[in-house]
């Protein structure tokens, strides 16, 4: 855990001092979208460094995908916040799925 955060770091600095501003909110954005994925995936069994990759290829992936095709019904700002709040709830949702069925 405490790798993951120093690289984190490191590539936000990065992405600071190489694209300013907008790299470091582009850092900070894939971190964002990726936290529901990595709250679905904790109910498989995988291992820490196979769910940290597999919520930030779906969340460039299934994030950007979903926020479109609602955007083209509503406003792409509130599609991006209805889509987060979806795949939380989706997230926590699966986790109590999983906790009653396996008592």
């Amino acid at each position: 855990m405490i790798f993951l955060a120093i690289i984190l770091i490191v590539v936000a600095t990065f992405s600071f001092i190489l694209f300013g501003i907008t790299g470091l909110k582009v850092v900070i954005g894939i971190l964002f979208v990726s936290i529901p994925f990595y709250l679905m995936l904790n109910n498989f069994g995988l291992g820490e460094s196979e769910k940290y990759v597999f919520s930030v290829l779906l969340g460039i992936t299934i994030f950007p995908s979903l926020v479109y095709l609602l955007g083209l019904v509503v406003s792409f700002r509130i599609s991006i916040l209805a889509v987060f709040l979806f795949l939380m709830v989706l997230a926590f949702v699966l986790r109590k799925y999983k906790l009653k069925k396996s008592n």
